[in-house]
């Protein structure tokens, strides 16, 4: 199956299913513990129809809208995905690239492996960060700040983080830090191996906005995704989120 053969989100799925080794799979497709939230996520828009409003010209079809501020040519635009480095070798210069194309709004997570100023530098298009208020404020600032000089428009704040979620299909697939592959999860890498090829081609994994911050710089990724979870603020209130507001 090819993208273009693709018609629908369960195309995607299928397609990624077949491109990723099962560990890469399951950590972008997976959710926490028995997976309620995700569940729910998606169905939530069960609940919601289309209604015709027949008899209308529709001759011209304008699908822009304004969000945040800025005019959008469609009515969505991309969550932040971290680590977008795991799925493919364009990391997420790829998905700013296809937002930018479509006119459309990219969000770019705080744990991304590749830059802000990267990812400005590709899309002129609206651009969102998604933030922590991480127990190093002065990081949490500076984020700020590079936004700004990166002329983002927008930042997401995102709190539901205090621990990270127990996701069981990770637990299974070895996808811990350090990993812990078992012969299945190291089997399907091997019957992967376009994945492998652009993995020896483009090995940079690292977390690109926080890597300059981390006193184990050389020690690898594993080092750098300890720092980020220990990072993560139980503290943090409203009285923060107003702390943000003002920065």
């Amino acid at each position: 199956m090819k993208l273009t053969q693709c018609n629908n989100i369960a195309d995607l799925r299928r397609l990624a299913r077949r491109r990723l080794p099962a560990p890469m799979f399951h950590y972008i497709y997976g959710g926490a513990d028995d997976e309620w939230s995700l569940i729910r996520n998606t169905a939530a828009f069960d609940d919601y129809a289309l209604l015709p409003s027949y008899l209308q010209d529709i001759a011209h079809i304008d699908l822009s809208t304004r969000v945040l501020g800025s005019s959008l040519e469609l009515p969505f635009f991309l969550a932040p995905t971290g680590m977008s480095r795991l799925f493919h070798h364009e990391k997420e210069l790829a998905a700013a690239r296809a937002a930018a194309r479509y006119g459309t709004l990219y969000s770019l997570s705080t744990l991304a492996t590749t830059s802000l100023e990267e990812v400005a530098g590709v899309s002129k298009a609206p651009k969102m960060f998604q933030i922590y208020i991480l127990k190093d404020r002065e990081l949490t600032r500076e984020f700020v700040e590079r936004c700004k000089a990166a002329q983002y428009q927008a930042l997401c704040l995102t709190v539901d983080t205090p621990l990270a979620g127990n996701r069981e299909r990770d637990l299974v697939n070895g996808m811990s830090m350090p990993p812990r592959f078992s012969l299945k999860s190291l089997w399907s890498f091997a019957t992967h191996p376009a994945w492998g090829i652009n993995f020896l081609r483009y090995p940079d994994f690292r977390l690109a906005n926080v890597v300059h911050r981390v006193d184990a710089i050389g020690k690898g990724t594993v080092a750098l995704i300890d720092y980020v979870n220990s990072q993560f603020d139980r503290t943090v209130t409203w009285d923060d989120a107003a702390w943000l507001a003002e920065q």
